[in-house]
C-alpha cells in the first residue's frame, strides 16, 4: 500500500495535471475570439469593414471566420457585399454542392461531390479572383480558368472545364442566400445546368 502512494505521488510530481494551463490558454482563445466578434458587430458599419480587413490580415481562419461570421448576419446590405467581397477575394479554395440535373447531365458524375474551385489574385477593390476549376484535372490549369466577380450580392464567374467530353466554357451566377450560404446555378454548354451552393464559411 506505501509503495501505491508512493508511486501515485512520485508521478504526481513528474507528470503534473495540465489541466490548469489548458484551460488558461482555452480562456485566452476565447476571449480574443469574442473580442473579434464584439468588434466585428459594432454599430459603425465604417468601423466593421476595416475589422473585417484586419482579422484576414491575422491569417488566423479561426478569427477570419469569428468576424465574418457576426458580419454575414447583420441586416445592413452594403456590410454584407463587402462580407462578400473580402471573402471570394481571400479564400484559397471554395467547394459547391451540386445538385443533379433532372436528367442528370454527362457531368454530374464528376461534381457530384462537389465543384471544386482554386483561387489566386484576389483583389477586394475590384471583388475579383482567378478561379481555376478542378473537375476532371487535379491541378490548376490556365485552361482550365475564369475570372469571378463580386456584383452587389452575388458573384458571377465564366471559364472553362474539363469535362468528360473535352472542355467546354461554363457560367456561375450565385446569390447570398441565409447567412454565409451562396445559392445559385452552374450551367455548363453542352454539360446541363446544375443547382449548386456553398458556404463560404465551411
Amino acid at each position: 500500500m506505501k509503495k501505491a502512494f508512493l508511486f501515485a505521488a512520485i508521478l504526481a510530481v513528474v507528470s503534473p495535471p495540465l489541466p490548469t494551463a489548458a484551460q488558461s490558454n482555452a480562456a485566452s482563445i476565447a476571449a480574443a475570439l469574442q473580442s473579434w466578434r464584439d468588434a466585428c458587430s459594432d454599430p459603425n458599419p465604417d468601423l466593421v469593414i476595416g475589422y473585417m480587413t484586419d482579422a484576414v490580415a491575422t491569417g488566423n481562419i479561426d478569427v477570419r471566420k469569428a468576424c465574418l461570421r457576426q458580419v454575414f448576419a447583420s441586416d445592413n446590405v452594403d456590410l454584407r457585399s463587402a462580407a462578400l467581397r473580402t471573402t471570394i477575394t481571400a479564400l484559397p479554395r471554395i467547394r459547391f454542392r451540386v445538385s443533379p440535373e433532372a436528367k442528370e447531365g454527362r457531368l454530374y458524375p464528376a461534381i457530384q461531390t462537389g465543384l471544386i474551385f482554386q483561387a489566386t489574385d484576389g483583389d477586394p477593390v475590384t471583388g475579383t479572383a482567378k478561379w481555376y476549376t478542378l473537375v476532371n484535372n487535379v491541378e490548376p490549369s490556365d485552361d482550365y480558368s475564369g475570372t469571378v466577380a463580386v456584383l452587389s450580392a452575388g458573384i458571377v464567374w465564366k471559364g472553362r472545364i474539363y469535362g468528360p467530353g473535352g472542355s467546354d466554357i461554363c457560367n456561375l451566377s450565385a446569390d447570398l442566400a441565409e447567412g454565409s450560404r451562396l445559392q445559385g446555378i452552374f450551367h455548363c454548354g453542352n454539360y446541363g445546368t446544375y443547382a449548386v451552393t456553398a458556404d463560404l464559411l465551411d
